[in-house]
């Protein structure tokens, strides 16, 4: 099973998952670390594992089993050091990454402007479509971050996604390898077969009651009936602290004097700039002479951009004339701000000086707009505080309830002192659950081993909060027979199909004459004898399973071969065809993106194998 584990991780998939998800999986959690990872972590390819780190990875490992397994899956039943060793497989590919990107120069300050741009952007932490400075901090504060380390985690996994690919990313394929490959995939087979049908032969299937009787006490595992939980819970809704919330005095003209400084910094002021890097001369000076002349070439009236190109020296920005996009000042340096503060479209600023470097600036767009009256944003305004002040008091009530579950308060000493009611949940198992809110972390816990009679667990669902606590439990228990004689009849006609399907295979495979044969098949109605000229690899004739062992299987051979369904082909495989070279030439123009894909494919795997082979692992760990 590890070896598949691995396997999941070759490709494009993994920093996808990571990067796509990574926002979300911040503010997670796992419950698995506490048991599994303990003290000082080391080293992987030199860069530090921290806790964020082993958080990030376990997450990562949580989602990667859930999307193989679906969202029931609970990764905290697997042993403890499979757990482990899944979450270390995890950190090698996340820490090889980080230090090939680091290496290669992605982590910098460039990678991290993008980043810090993204948040802003994010829904995540914005009010009514507007990033909150709040919000942001509230939400990554209470997840154990503080800004600053948010914004470094998120750089590291933006600069290892762009590491990997920029090996996958290529997707050049050489004719001579799409000539091969299409000539593997248009190569055709003729085949004589026959086959059993499975359903068919189910169907006419007889079980006496001494049978089914006889199945029953021999597979009483089978008829367990599945575990039963009910539960009571309280509900938090963010909506209902919104009442509580008085608007202060000032509120409105202070917020509304905020609004206008934010307006102000949020104007529209596309920037571009040539850069000299202080570290690529010998002084100070040499480079401020640099930098001096460029600038007296631009004010000769040579083009900002095509001197970008030609002497800034910063690599990410000189190919496309020094664009810098928008400028925000959360972003740039303040030595930005003051040099831009008293500049119109297109003019140049003076030369900016910063510790490691000199810049010349120029404004390449402007648009800036009157902001609203106050009048005109109340309501808005209104509603930022409505909804900032709700949700922070609702969680203030949920770590009043974290404390309250560690000091062993009931949850009917929960919900008096927070004057809610009591709720009562039907009785559930795993297949027949479908509470009201439909989120997979009330149902892994309720399902989980480590979920207690009459101890409350509290989840957070976004605008609200459930506090909910097993109030009964039904054990697995056996079925009386009459209440599973379906299933008990459905289970042994499928038992004996099987054992009949292979008896009749090894008999039609045992008749050596061609008469015998036909005289044994023509009696039974689910067994047919066909044969196909030219069928194809994908071709919509036979089971894709089926069609994959007569591909991988010589001519001139009988093959038995089952299909997912339960039906079983006896194939003779009479030749191969190879396609003309005129059927080539037809047809290789649709397998160019293929192609493409197969080599992204190769190239990922050979990633993966240096992941794996050449991590200079150091954990501290002994579980490890």
């Amino acid at each position: 099973m590890m070896e598949s584990l691995r396997n999941f991780l070759t490709g494009p998939r993994l920093l996808i998952v990571v990067l796509v998800c990574a926002l979300p999986f911040v503010f997670l959690g796992t419950s698995s670390l506490g048991s599994v990872f303990n003290g000082s972590f080391g080293t992987i390819n030199g860069e530090d594992v921290s806790e964020i780190d082993i958080q990030l990875a376990s997450n990562s490992a949580t989602q990667r089993f859930k999307s193989i397994y679906g969202e029931d899956f609970d990764f905290d039943m697997l042993d403890d050091d499979f757990k482990a060793e899944s979450i270390k497989q995890e950190l090698i590919v996340q820490k090889v990454l980080q230090a090939g990107a680091r290496s290669m120069g992605f982590i910098n300050k460039s990678s991290q402007e993008d980043v810090m741009k993204s948040i802003v952007q994010s829904s995540i932490f914005q009010v009514d479509g507007v990033f909150s400075e709040d919000v942001y901090a509230a939400q990554v504060n209470s997840n154990g971050y503080t800004k600053e380390s948010y914004i470094e985690v998120m750089t590291n996994l933006a600069a290892a996604e762009l590491y990997r690919s920029s090996f996958t990313s290529l997707d050049f394929v050489t004719k001579n390898e799409l000539l091969e490959l299409t000539n593997l995939l248009e190569k055709s087979s003729d085949i004589k077969f026959i086959k059993i049908n499975y359903e068919d032969l189910k169907e006419q299937i007889v079980n006496t009651e001494i049978e089914l009787s006889n199945y029953y006490s021999d597979n009483e595992i089978k008829f367990y009936s599945e575990e039963e939980k009910s539960f009571e819970y309280i509900i938090l809704d963010q909506s209902e602290y919104k009442d509580n919330i008085q608007i202060p005095e000032t509120y409105l003209s202070d917020a509304y004097d905020n609004y206008v400084i934010r307006f102000d910094n949020s104007a529209q002021i596309r920037i571009s700039h040539i850069m000299v890097e202080k570290n690529n001369y010998d002084s100070r000076d040499s480079a401020y002479e640099s930098i001096t002349k460029i600038n007296d070439l631009l004010l000769n009236g040579d083009d900002f951009a095509t001197i970008a190109i030609k002497f800034s020296e910063d690599i990410v920005t000189r190919e496309i004339g020094g664009d810098l996009d928008y400028y925000e000042k959360d972003v740039f340096p303040e030595e930005f701000e003051e040099a831009l503060v008293n500049l119109n479209l297109n003019d140049i600023s003076q030369i900016v000086e910063l510790d490691e470097s000199f810049h010349i600036l120029k404004v390449t767009e402007k648009n800036i707009q009157e902001p609203l009256s106050e009048e005109e944003i109340r309501k808005e305004l209104i509603d930022e505080l409505i909804e900032t002040e709700s949700f922070a008091l609702m969680q203030d009530d949920y770590s009043k309830i974290e404390n309250m579950i560690l000091d062993n308060n009931t949850l009917n000493e929960i919900s008096e002192d927070l004057s809610k009611v009591v709720s009562k949940s039907d009785l559930y198992n795993s297949s027949n659950y479908n509470f009201e809110f439909n989120n997979s972390e009330i149902k892994d816990y309720l399902f989980s081993s480590n979920s207690l009679i009459n101890k409350p667990y509290a989840i957070d669902l976004g605008d609200k909060i459930i506090i909910l606590s097993i109030n009964q439990i039904n054990e697995s228990s056996l079925q009386p027979f009459e209440s599973v004689n379906d299933s008990v009849s459905e289970f042994l006609s499928e038992s004996k199909a099987l054992n009949k399907i292979n008896l009749l295979s090894d008999e039609i495979r045992a008749i050596s004459s061609d008469e015998e044969r036909n005289e044994f098949i023509s009696a039974y109605d689910y067994v047919i004898e066909d044969s196909f000229i030219g069928v194809k690899r994908y071709s919509s004739l036979l089971p894709r399973e089926v069609l994959n062992i007569i591909f991988n299987s010589k001519s001139g051979i009988q093959i038995s071969a089952d299909s997912q369904n339960g039906d079983k082909y006896i194939i003779d495989i009479e030749k191969f065809n190879m396609p003309t070279e005129d059927e080539i030439i037809n047809v290789v123009e649709d397998y160019t993106s293929f192609g493409k894909d197969v080599f992204t494919t190769k190239m990922s795997q050979i990633i993966n194998d240096e992941v794996f082979l050449n991590a200079r692992v150091n954990l501290n760990n002994l579980i490890f």
